[in-house]
C-alpha cells in the first residue's frame, strides 16, 4: 500500500523506527494538491487544510500492513487517514493520508529538535 507524509516522517530513519522496519524501496517526491500544511492545534506537529490553490510537497512511500498498524498507533487518535488523489513524479497515484483532527491556518513550520525527539520516543 501507499502512504502520503508530509511532517515528521519525511525522515526516513524516523519512519523506520515508527513503522517498525526500514523502508525496502526509496519513497518518491510527490505533491497533494488543495491542501496546506498546518499546525495542529494545541501541538507542534502539521496536519493538513483544505485550501484551493495549494499544495504539499512530501512523499509517497510504499508500506506492509504491519507498518500502517504501527503509523497508525504512531499518529494516535487525533489523525484520521484519508485515501486521496496527489501526483508524484511518476504520475497520478492515490495514496493514504493522516489528517489531524484540528488544524489552525498557521502555517507550519518544521522543528528539527521535535521531530527528532518524537521519532525517538516511540
Amino acid at each position: 500500500m501507499k502512504i502520503f507524509v508530509y511532517g515528521t516522517l519525511t525522515d526516513m530513519d524516523a519512519f523506520g523506527r515508527c513503522a517498525g522496519a526500514p523502508v525496502k524501496r526509496a519513497p518518491e517526491p510527490a505533491k497533494l494538491h488543495g491542501y496546506s500544511r498546518v499546525f495542529l492545534r494545541g501541538a507542534r506537529y502539521p496536519t493538513l487544510r483544505r485550501t484551493p490553490g495549494k499544495h504539499v510537497e512530501g512523499m509517497v512511500v510504499r508500506i506492509t500492513a504491519d507498518m500502517f498498524v504501527r503509523l497508525c498507533n504512531y499518529e494516535s487518535v487525533r489523525y484520521r487517514v484519508e485515501h486521496l488523489r496527489l501526483h508524484g513524479a511518476s504520475g497520478p497515484h492515490r495514496a493514504r493520508v493522516f489528517i489531524g483532527d484540528a488544524p489552525t491556518k498557521l502555517a507550519w513550520v518544521p522543528d528539527e529538535k521535535i521531530m527528532t525527539l518524537r521519532s525517538r520516543t516511540f
